[in-house]
């Protein structure tokens, strides 16, 4: 049975019907709305209270006749508030409360249930905000929060209920048939979890959405296992054998290695890359505020060897991405795979000899991150932290968004000598 939508519904009183008609909905169960001859639409709950039909000898509780609640007009009543009562009355029915108490002033019929309290979290927080992040969230509530705790009153979670969330979220499953992709769930899918329903009922809360003060999900994931801080580093050799690793896959995997390599970007930087954002003329990649994740104008120093990689991408006639599988019109997708999977392949081609730890493009950036402050020493902590962009809050940096180029791209070419040098490294 298919949900009730806001097309369906209008769609269908476009053209009245000639007798009462009901439209079930298929989110929840007994809930529907009664559409009269003159166009009126009603909701409607069919609902039976545990305890109303006895007991069973062995204490069971039975379910009572069928009761009928009227939930308010449509669209004064909407889809996702109809939906909330209906299963803020079910879940009291369960419990043996009659729709009359239910609907009583001491107790209201506005509350949430955990799916509608997401719905409403994600469009007037998450999205209105327009977070980078926005796509962790929707995943997290809708992989492993919504599919476990969807129906659940949000004023009723528990401790307990948001425990087994939880538990769930960190046992890796595969994903369904057809689905790309590596497994769902782990240790940190558990901890992004419980960070995104922490953060969901702290904004309802002091939002006014909820009565209750506590928050189920407060430092829950105390429980769960540290997160590793991982320390990967390479040393020389090691990137002489990646970068010679992506020069002989290219283009656009082995392009996007060798770029990270030369500037110490983050991963999403290269892999979201426009044309636009490059000036040959000027040696820079200028990434606009609107696309960088601390919300500032990022410039990025393109050394020699950069901008003859660059030069030798062709602009596509469609799509505007630098780096490409899908004609320009969408970022590169699988880096993580990519890694994970096709490097180390080519790096034991090239090598004959496997890395001893698996490294992520991350790791790349924390490589040259490394490697620069080895060479400008103690006094070159501030210029590392502008060549991997991260933010500085001072008013000086709100005005000097183009300072220290020079010194950056200085820094940038010594690095990109040692890479791409032949002779034999100091060390290993």
């Amino acid at each position: 049975m298919k949900r009730l939508t806001d097309p369906v519904l209008k769609a269908y009183l476009s053209s009245p019907p000639s007798a009462l008609a009901t439209l079930p909905d298929g989110a929840i169960p007994g809930l529907s709305v009664r559409v009269g001859v003159g166009g009126t639409v009603n909701w409607s709950l069919l609902i039976r209270v545990k305890g109303e039909g006895g007991a069973k000898p062995s204490g069971r509780l039975l379910l009572g006749p069928k009761h009928r609640v009227n939930l308010g007009r449509y669209p004064e009543v909407s889809i996702s508030a109809a939906r909330a009562k209906a299963a803020q009355l079910l879940d009291l029915a369960n419990q043996g409360v009659h729709p009359r108490e239910a609907l009583g002033p001491a107790l209201g019929v506005a509350g949430f249930t955990v799916e509608s309290l997401a719905a409403e979290f994600l469009k007037h927080h998450v999205h209105s905000r327009e977070l980078d992040s926005a796509r962790k969230y929707e995943m997290a509530l809708s992989t492993h929060i919504t599919p476990r705790i969807g129906r659940q009153l949000a004023e009723r979670l528990t401790r307990e209920q948001v425990r087994e969330v939880m538990e769930g979220a960190r046992v890796k499953r595969k994903r369904g048939k057809g689905k790309r992709g590596g497994p769902i769930g782990g240790v940190e899918a558990a901890r992004t979890t419980m960070g995104v329903l922490r953060h969901m009922y702290a904004w309802a809360i002091d939002e006014g959405k909820l009565k209750r003060q506590d928050n189920p999900a407060s430092r829950i994931d105390k429980n769960l296992p540290k997160a590793k801080q991982r320390d990967v580093v390479l040393s020389l050799k090691d990137a002489r054998a990646v970068w010679k690793a992506a020069e002989s896959i290219g283009y656009p995997f082995g392009t996007h290695v060798q770029l990270m390599l030369l500037t110490g970007c983050r991963t999403g930087e290269w892999a979201s890359a426009r044309f636009q954002w490059i000036d040959l003329d000027q040696a820079l990649m200028v990434i606009p505020a609107s696309e960088y994740k601390s919300d500032h104008v990022h410039v990025v120093p393109l050394v020699s060897q950069a901008l003859e990689i660059i030069k030798g991408i062709s602009k596509p006639r469609a799509g505007e991405y630098l780096l490409l599988s899908t004609r320009g019109r969408a970022p590169i997708q699988g880096v993580s795979k990519f890694y994970r999977t096709r490097l180390p392949d080519a790096i034991l081609a090239s090598t004959g000899e496997r890395f001893p730890k698996q490294f992520t493009s991350h790791d790349l950036r924390r490589t040259v991150a490394t490697r620069l402050a080895e060479t400008l020493g103690d006094e070159g902590d501030k210029l590392v932290r502008r060549v991997l962009g991260h933010s500085d809050g001072s008013v000086t940096a709100v005005y000097n968004r183009y300072g220290y180029v020079r010194e950056m791209r200085r820094a940038l070419e010594q690095w990109a000598k040692d890479l791409t040098s032949t002779a034999a490294p100091e060390s290993a």
